[in-house]
């Protein structure tokens, strides 16, 4: 019999506008859910064929803000037959003394619908069963589809969602299905109901181009129709053609937009035939400073700010509109009059704000609530000022230069901002505004920018602050932030982080190591803790305890993620210390570079033996640490292990305290050949009770040599470790 050629689909969930800010992720969730019920079903033609890996490519997911699509070029139109094991009751009990089936082997049979000479034997870890092999047969792939689609629809994750007819759930009402299997005259609608719509062959066109149904007969005809009914369903389709418009409408005027890859998401997400316009406003606003005139334009109008090829700000913004032209130019007019009155609010808010100086706003944040168990922002403010004094006098013990009246400074006016009207109609703005403002209010550009910068970095791809001042503020801010919220057990848990007190960890562990401040994180937390007056939701010490495991996994995150070194590295060098973050990132990349030696491999595990024998061998009652005695160093492959462990030992010290731990650890790994003889030639564990403590104290020397700058025993065998 000649097996059926695979057949496509085509699905389409049509509905009113999903959130730009939610289609990204439904689009990849969408296309993955279906994927894996298809390949759950064995109806994916890729693995039928054994390519398992090319099947992931096999469901390719699409998007505009009206419709979610998946479409899958080869189906397999029948479930492939599947031989399935079902196992019974054990061979004790299926067979009597005489070896013939018992009542149990018989229901088992019976139940299964096999004669008895059918059941076979089957040995498992539990021992030894009796089982039944048959053969299911592949049900078609449109009475799957029936299944599979609904659940994969409705089992989609939305940040919010609306529910209606059955309770059934969507993030908007859902107008039309188009569910199609195979392509052309034979193919076939996929029948089944979401929520009261029906699917069928038919989907719609762009909301202001036509409001017919338009029938379909495959994906190429989908896509034929769809287009001249002005549709793009490819994201990156849409983009590409707002970058080439905008490239058109400015090329000739030596102008470009303001990178914002944010921005350009937005308008993807939020246009289905998306067609840039160029709009203009008065030169008098480009006397507001540039964030705010940019903040203006994105954040309220969507609009992309326009500059020279010198950066400066032109009197020129770009909107993407969901049509096809604006010939008449009425679109660009009306957000041109949208963009003068909010240029003007703007510019209201400057020159009322100015009136009143950021040092005299410091009694108004008793009147904004930082967080109801925590208190008022005064507070919180009160809180940074005495964190920057203790991180300023680490600093300045580590050899850094602050200014710290500077630092103080900026401290007490970081939070200023929040009682002006301009962060009141920007709340994004947040720092950005106090920094802006102190410029213009002359508290010296140190103290600006450290304001300016102290919210940041605001996540891994984010920069830091430009300044060591405002390095040292937002450190304040963030560690006050962790230890605050955990000790009002607000800790996070799980993927819920309502403080954002992941962000806040990573961006002070970021801020030390992009800056390199070699300051320990302990001090900062106890001073941190010490100075709350709020209701401990466990003791005092605990809650350090948790805030500092709580800063090593975000180091480890960030060591991980952020720098690409293995999770074995970040393993071994964290285990020997990381309370100064900047010094585990120096040994961490030292010990990423040194891993691939021979010398190196084999010291780690000798470092994992000396840790068993340590550990497992050896008891309380063999040794205790403390002095080698060069009396009980009967063999000369001990003593040779001695003399060099001994030079190696002052030698790695000497390099450590320089801080070129690449050396230190060359240094540690050329003891590999003594150590291989010592172990090749000598019995640790002699019974000779002094010698064999004489011995484990030379393999306590080691281990804590090679535990000083990274726990080598931590280490993979081969290769770089990953999670």
């Amino acid at each position: 019999m000649k097996e059926a050629r695979p057949l496509s689909l085509l699905v389409e969930i049509g509905c009113e506008e999903i959130p730009a800010r939610f289609l990204g992720e439904a689009t990849r969730e969408f296309g993955a859910r279906i994927e894996r019920a298809l390949a759950a079903a064995h109806l994916l033609a890729g693995e039928v064929e054994g390519n398992v890996a090319a099947s992931t490519l096999d469901v390719q997911a699409h998007s505009t803000p009206r419709r979610l699509i998946a479409y899958v070029p080869a189906l397999l139109a029948v479930q492939p037959d599947q031989v399935e094991e079902i196992t019974g009751p054990p061979v004790r009990v299926a067979f009597d003394a005489a070896g013939k089936h018992t009542r149990a082997a018989e229901s088992f049979a019976e139940k299964n619908r096999v004669p008895l000479h059918a059941l076979i034997r089957k040995t498992t870890p539990k021992g030894e069963y009796v089982a039944v092999r048959r053969t299911v047969a592949g049900r078609p792939a449109l009475d799957l589809l029936k299944e599979i689609l609904p659940a994969a629809t409705l089992g989609l994750a939305w940040p919010k969602s609306m529910v209606w007819v059955g309770k059934q759930s969507f993030v908007r009402p859902i107008r039309w299905i188009l569910a199609l299997l195979g392509e052309g005259k034979s193919a076939r609608a996929v029948p089944f109901e979401i929520a009261g719509v029906r699917a069928g062959n038919q989907t719609f066109g762009h909301r202001s181009y036509t409001s017919r149904p338009i029938p379909v007969a495959g994906f190429k005809d989908y896509l034929k129709k769809l287009a001249k009914a002005r549709v793009e369903i490819h994201p990156e389709a849409r983009r590409d053609r707002i970058k080439s418009q905008v490239k058109v409408l400015l090329e000739n005027l030596k102008l470009t937009p303001v990178e914002d890859r944010e921005l350009e998401d937005w308008s993807v997400n939020s246009t289905e035939w998306p067609h840039p316009i160029l709009g203009g406003f008065d030169p008098r606003f480009l006397a507001l400073p540039r964030e705010i005139l940019v903040a203006v334009m994105r954040g309220h109008q969507k609009y992309f700010a326009v500059e020279d090829r010198e950066g400066k700000l032109q009197p020129r913004f770009i909107a993407v509109v969901n049509l096809d032209s604006d010939s008449s130019g009425f679109i660009r007019s009306g957000h041109e009059r949208v963009l003068l009155a909010r240029f003007r609010d703007a510019e209201f808010f400057w020159q009322a704000d100015q009136r009143r100086p950021l040092g005299d706003r410091t009694e108004a944040l008793k009147n904004v609530t930082y967080q109801a168990e925590l208190g008022t922002y005064a507070e919180k403010v009160e809180r940074m000022v005495c964190l920057t004094h203790a991180i300023v006098e680490l600093a300045r013990a580590a050899g850094l230069t602050v200014d710290a009246d500077a630092v103080v400074r900026a401290a007490k006016l970081s939070k200023c901002d929040l009682t002006t009207q301009m962060v009141r109609e920007f709340p994004e703005l947040q720092g950005v505004v106090g920094g802006i403002y102190a410029r213009a209010q002359t508290e010296g550009e140190e103290v600006a920018q450290a304001i300016y910068d102290h919210y940041r970095p605001m996540g891994l791809e984010d920069r830091v602050p430009r300044t060591l001042a405002g390095a040292v503020v937002s450190l304040a801010d963030k560690v006050d932030s962790v230890a605050a919220g955990f000790a009002i057990g607000r800790e996070p848990s799980g993927s819920s982080d309502p403080f954002a007190l992941r962000r806040q960890a990573n961006g002070a562990i970021k801020v030390l190591l992009e800056l390199s401040i070699p300051i320990p994180l302990r001090p900062v937390v106890e001073r941190a803790l010490a100075q709350l007056d709020v209701k401990w939701q466990a003791p005092r010490e605990e809650v350090f305890g948790r805030v500092m495991e709580f800063f090593a996994e975000r180091l480890a995150f960030y060591l991980e993620t952020a720098k690409g070194l293995g999770f074995d590295t970040v393993r071994a060098v964290l285990a020997a210390g990381w309370e100064v973050p900047c010094d585990a990132l120096r040994r961490a990349e030292a010990l990423e570079a040194i891993r691939g030696s021979e010398d190196f491999k084999a010291l780690s595990a000798a470092a994992k033996r000396i840790k068993n024998i340590l550990s497992k061998s050896a008891e309380e009652a063999d040794w205790t640490p403390g002095e080698v005695s060069l009396e009980l160093l009967r063999d000369e492959p001990e003593r040779r292990l001695f003399e060099e462990f001994s030079a190696a030992r002052a030698e790695t010290k000497s390099f450590a305290e320089a801080g070129d731990y690449m050396a230190a650890l060359g240094r540690i790994a050329r003891l590999r050949p003594a150590v291989d003889l010592f172990f090749d030639k000598v019995l640790v564990m002699a019974e000779d009770r002094a010698v064999r403590a004489n011995r484990l104290r030379l393999l306590g020397g080691l281990d804590g040599l090679c535990s000083s700058i990274a726990d080598f025993a931590l280490m993979a065998g081969e290769g770089k470790a990953t999670k």
